[in-house]
């Protein structure tokens, strides 16, 4: 008798144990979903790597982002001891394990609208200078002119709807604009900054980016209503960065991501992709508005998702340079509501991905990796990539933090020296804010 409750103890046991695992299984899939059009990468070890910018089916945040873009938080597949894979958020002090299946941080919050939210997403304990930055919210943005206006201009897009001052997306967009305006390593002194905004950005994060000197303009929404599961409400904010092409009033726009970090100046990148005329015998209808067809001179140029294997779909629009236009901006928000024609999974990054195809009228051109390097090894660090593709805030050890926080630092003392206020007032007072 006892023999035998003891066997049933043990099948009972062995049961919930396979459960239980069934169960962690099917959370982890619930957690980070299925990537679609672009195949994992194996590692060495058996352990399957995932571009660091493809959204998966119920990841809840990029920035803007999560630049398209943007899972970023991953181990490299040349090396799985990346600071990136195993990184905490180390300013909450909450410790993050890694997925037993996979390069991802599995500590999840679980907060009041249901969707789930990685340590990259919280709330980092970095003070902003307010009082310094506020007396100037209402002067000039850095290096914009209106007579002449400059050809050029970088951009980003803050779409994060935590109002919190400490937003690590906000927060990063400052790291931004300090490397892109003021930096004696990465700072340009020829274009400005615009930093793009969602229409619910609060009117205190507004003013601050425009105290440290980008210009602040908000972008419409667009409705983006796709009929596939599993795409996260935080997918449908980022369509409003099409309206970007409206922006006629700069020939060229050099858009970043807010996990896109400049080692470097990057006026180049201006340059180095050519203007390229459509190809006529590629039309297709989906290129054709009520008066004609969309077939001019254009640049669309990013680096590509896996160089390795050539796709249609291969750009990673977190480092991109494009050309405004008001057809082609006709263009796109005509196609962005077909999305039986891309992979709504992919969010924007697939949408311009099928707009700009290399099989298409409109092909973009792919840049080497130094502009916009994800995955990056140790060995990057000597200077080979001009921009670093990747949430270094949650760095928990190598250059990649040592980069965010020297970073950081060199921005707060720079910000607290008369220089930033001359610079400033020297810029004079006239809203930058739109």
């Amino acid at each position: 008798m006892r023999r035998r409750h003891n066997i049933t103890l043990a099948t009972l046991v062995c049961l919930g144990t396979i459960y239980l695992v069934a169960q962690h299984r099917h959370n982890i899939q619930d957690a980070y979903g299925t990537y679609a059009s672009y195949d994992n990468i194996p590692s060495e070890n058996g352990i399957e790597v995932l571009p660091s910018d493809l959204k998966p089916n119920s990841q809840a945040g990029d920035g803007v982002d999560v630049s398209a873009n943007d899972l970023s938080n991953q181990a490299s597949p040349n090396n799985l001891n990346s600071p990136i894979g195993d990184a905490p958020l180390p300013a909450t002090g909450k410790p993050a394990e890694r997925l037993e299946q996979g390069p991802f941080n599995s500590e999840l919050n679980l907060p009041a609208d249901g969707e789930k939210e990685f340590p990259f997403q919280q709330d980092l304990e970095l003070d902003l200078p307010t009082a310094i930055l506020h007396p100037f919210k209402a002067y000039k943005p850095h290096n914009y002119k209106t007579e002449p206006s400059p050809k050029y201009a970088y951009a980003t897009f803050l779409a994060t709807r935590n109002p919190s001052l400490k937003d690590p997306y906000f927060l990063a967009i400052h790291s931004l604009i300090y490397r892109l305006l003021w930096s004696p390593k990465s700072g340009t002194h020829r274009y400005p900054f615009i930093v793009f905004v969602a229409d619910f950005v609060t009117s205190e994060q507004r003013a601050l980016l425009s105290g440290a000197g980008a210009l602040v303009r908000e972008l419409a929404p667009l409705e983006w209503s796709p009929s596939v599961p599993g795409v996260q409400k935080r997918w449908k904010d980022l369509f409003a960065k099409l309206n970007m092409w409206q922006e006629t009033e700069f020939e060229r726009i050099l858009f970043l991501d807010a996990d896109a970090f400049p080692l470097a100046n990057l006026d180049q990148m201006f340059e180095i992709a050519p203007v390229r005329g459509c190809v006529p015998e590629k039309l297709h209808l989906d290129d054709f508005l009520t008066d004609g067809p969309v077939c001019e001179a254009y640049i669309f140029a990013g680096v590509p998702q896996d160089p390795l294997k050539p796709v249609p779909s291969n750009i990673n629009v977190g480092s991109m340079v494009f050309t405004p236009s008001l057809r082609m901006h006709a263009r796109l928000l005509q196609n962005y509501v077909k999305t039986d024609k891309y992979d709504s999974l992919m969010a924007e990054q697939a949408f311009l991905n099928w707009q700009f195809s290399s099989e298409g009228a409109f092909p973009g051109t792919p840049l080497e990796r130094t502009w916009g390097g994800f995955f990056p090894t140790e060995e990057e660090r000597d200077g080979r990539l001009k921009v670093v593709h990747e949430k270094i805030w949650v760095a928990e050890g190598g250059w990649l933090k040592e980069e965010w926080e020297s970073g950081w630092r060199d921005m707060m003392a720079f910000y607290a020296s008369e220089n930033f206020r001359a610079a400033r007032e020297l810029d004079g007072v006239g809203n930058g804010a739109i």
